[in-house]
């Protein structure tokens, strides 16, 4: 089956459009993003029967000159807004023709991060699940921009086979792992600049002593005791929440991610990309095996390379004695998430840990929330909490990370009950709801049927798939609400439980949430020591003091950062500004406004690398780092970290004004 559109038929808004043929157009978007459209009966748009496909597939050509991020926008016919139900976002490399493809299972939302393809960078599912046969608008979306963009669109079809995925012979990362399209300010420009400049790096002494004076070897504050327990702990003074070091100093933590040498970047199926990639075995073969590495693609770390490259058989040695020398030189008192364990304990610095494998259950209520109330949650948390002896009677470690950014949370307003009673699989979970409505309505189903606006004949048709449970009636979502809070409060609980039963000193910090996309999600928290968030914005200071007021917590950040244009990678990230410069303001603005705010006890930067040219595992390939793959520290950014770092703890007491030089924010390009 193959259903080529006409792309005559498509109405456009903010955007121009010449046409080659109807299935060939060039589009001109305006800065406030484009968009093209096509309507039609519902589960028919296009005059053909869309549950006979199973992808949608489009060729695309980026004309600018950095990476451009469209849409696949989708609306059903119960949605009269301009807001589609579904949006599907896709990063794309410029001056490459790519052929981009669409799963249409996907549309059921239980997948926000698809893999990857030939040419294209990451995939974001966002919104709500969407029904195949209820679609009546398909749009093709342009990011917003400051200037005008140009995209050449072809060929766009639904098929019920998987496309080939071919792609011209062009080279766009030079032998060091650069971008190889353009040219600027710090470029590497041979393997003999960077050779010779690594060399001298490794030449600088550690400092002999660790941090400042005013600093403890813990990077705690002398200035401010607390009881030393030997172990890091949380303590309110009064005015403000604490992190303590072993040694009883308040410890504000200013971490820094992904401290590991290189990030490796994503190669299967796009090798002719790259000016050269080695032998897998051989002189090389360790940067082929260090970084995220997927069972069954092919992955490389350019910055390992680089380090081989110099350094040959003592690369790691060398790599460990720079970093460790360079964080104490700028001022991060800790490794965040991700890092490096042998570095860890090289190092011997404080540092964060993820624990790995969640506990999981083989049923999945949505996408990776699991079937909480089945014995099989309980067991896996047990399991899940043995890795933590591991780290028994380690000082340096503040405390860990149960997991980073639940898939599930990023639905907002997201009611887990409803998504109970809509699974079509006979879960524990649902048998506990049932037994939670029976409760409250007295065991009587009439009672239920009369708040609810039903007709069961029992509290068993409930095991039955209901759609869109919440809108039967107020009833209706009120008490899913409240189950819904039971749900992620033993979401939380149960491997809460576990870890403090196999580790009770070492903090337990929380989810890292990407965001608080429900007041629910703050359901639980009392079993956590530290209460975590991702944010990724300018100024974290209002989002610092709702979480904190919401919970009476302490919180940490585990993740920001801001990314630019100026230094060749071609996506400037979740939080993009114009230039390092501005990256400097703007790191400075941030940690200073987190130091302020009386809940706040840490927040970690992400990452210490950039991001890989062509992107890691899922496609994103930002300009965040700390030094660029050749080892090389952007010194207005890293100056600016390190006079930050120097504030924080006058700034967090009170002593010291924050700064309010702050820089503006442009819009982020393809993620």
């Amino acid at each position: 089956m193959k259903h080529l559109f006409n792309l005559a038929e498509f109405t456009h808004s903010n955007c121009s459009i010449e046409y080659t043929d109807e299935h060939n157009i060039l589009i001109k978007s305006e800065k406030e993003g484009g968009r093209i459209m096509l309507s039609g009966q519902k589960g028919k748009v296009g005059g053909t029967d869309w549950k006979k496909a199973r992808y949608i597939v489009l060729d695309v050509v980026n004309l600018e000159s950095w990476a451009m991020g469209i849409s696949l926008e989708f609306w059903t016919y119960m949605n009269d807004s301009d807001k589609p139900d579904m949006k599907v976002t896709m990063g794309i490399v410029p001056g490459l023709k790519t052929r981009l493809s669409f799963p249409l299972e996907a549309l059921n939302s239980q997948e926000m991060f698809l893999k990857r393809t030939p040419g294209k960078l990451k995939t974001v599912v966002k919104g709500n699940k969407v029904r195949v046969d209820e679609i009546n608008r398909f749009g093709i979306g342009i990011f917003k921009w400051p200037s005008d963009q140009k995209l050449r669109l072809s060929n766009v079809y639904l098929t019920d086979v998987e496309p080939e995925y071919p792609l011209p012979d062009k080279i766009l990362v030079d032998e060091l792992g650069q971008p190889a399209y353009s040219d600027w300010p710090g470029k590497t420009h041979s393997v003999e600049e960077m050779t010779a400049y690594l060399t001298e790096e490794a030449k600088k002494p550690i400092p002999k002593g660790f941090f400042n004076d005013d600093w403890s070897r813990y990077g705690g504050w002398k200035n401010k005791k607390f009881e030393a327990t030997g172990y890091f702990r949380t303590e309110h003074d009064g005015r403000r929440w604490w992190l303590v070091d072993p040694n009883g100093n308040a410890f504000f933590s200013s971490g820094l991610d992904c401290v590991r040498p290189g990030e490796a970047g994503y190669v299967e199926d796009i090798q002719k990309l790259f000016a050269w990639l080695p032998d897998k075995e051989g002189t090389y073969s360790e940067a082929w095996k260090i970084g995220e590495i997927y069972e069954g693609y092919d992955f490389f770390n350019f910055g390992v390379a680089n380090l081989i490259r110099t350094f040959g058989s003592e690369w790691w040695n060398n790599w460990a004695k720079i970093t460790k020398r360079r964080l104490l030189e700028w001022g991060f008192n800790t490794i965040g998430n991700w890092s490096s364990l042998d570095f860890i304990r090289y190092a011997k610095l404080p540092y964060v840990w993820p624990l790995k494998n969640f506990p999981t259950t083989q049923k999945k209520v949505f996408r990776d929330f699991p079937d909480v109330f089945s014995d099989e949650y309980t067991r896996n948390s047990a399991v899940f909490a043995e890795q933590l002896k591991a780290f028994e009677g380690d000082r340096y470690m503040i405390g860990y990370f149960l997991r980073n950014e639940p898939i599930w949370g990023f639905v907002d307003g997201l009611n887990i009950a409803e998504e109970v009673l809509e699974n079509e699989c006979e879960l524990a979970s649902k048998d506990a709801l049932i037994m939670f409505l029976s409760e409250r309505y007295g065991g009587d189903i009439n009672n239920l049927n009369s708040s609810w606006n039903t007709d069961f004949d029992s509290f068993d048709d409930l095991k039955k798939p209901i759609r869109k449970a919440t809108s039967l009636s107020a009833a209706a979502e009120e008490d899913l609400t409240d189950f819904s809070r039971i749900m992620i409060e033993r979401y939380v609980k149960i491997p809460s439980e576990a870890v403090k039963k196999v580790d009770p000193y070492h903090l337990n910090l929380g989810m890292r949430y990407a965001y608080i996309s429900s007041e629910l999600l703050y359901s639980g928290c009392q079993h956590f020591d530290v209460f975590s968030i991702n944010c990724y914005r300018l100024d974290p200071y209002s989002e610092l003091e709702r979480v904190g007021k919401a919970t009476g917590m302490p919180v940490m950040i585990g993740e920001f950062h801001f990314g630019a244009l100026d230094r060749g990678i071609m996506t400037n990230g979740l939080v993009a500004v114009n230039s390092q410069e501005d990256r400097a303001i703007a790191f400075r603005y941030y940690m200073e406004n987190a130091a302020s705010a009386n809940h706040c006890v840490g927040a970690h930067y992400f990452i210490m690398n950039d991001q890989p040219a062509l992107g890691r595992y899922d496609g994103e390939n930002c300009q965040i780092g700390c030094i660029d793959v050749c080892q090389k520290p952007y010194e207005e950014f890293i100056n600016s970290v390190i006079l930050t770092n120097s504030r924080l703890y006058e700034v967090a007491e009170g002593l010291t004004e924050k700064t309010h030089i702050k820089t503006e924010t442009v819009e982020r390009n393809a993620i």
